[in-house]
């Protein structure tokens, strides 16, 4: 378990993969004719994952006490 841990996180972390994971996702709905034509639905959804994204880190350093819980 500690190698995929440890893949996980040089890969960016938790969040960054399920942000990225869910940008693959929509954008393949997109192409594939799923959501709306005019792509308001993609980039309602875009939009919102990257600004969630931003918004936990952010939070995250505020609460953190050291350097190295401000990088987890």
């Amino acid at each position: 378990m500690k190698i995929i841990a440890d893949l996980i996180e040089n890969a960016g972390g938790r969040r960054f993969i399920l942000t990225v994971g869910a940008g693959i996702a929509t954008t393949m709905l997109q192409w594939f004719g799923r959501l709306d034509a005019a792509g308001v639905a993609y980039t309602a959804t875009i939009g919102t994952t990257v600004a969630t994204y931003i918004g936990g880190n952010t939070w995250q350093k505020t609460k953190a006490t050291t350097k190295e819980e401000a990088d987890k």
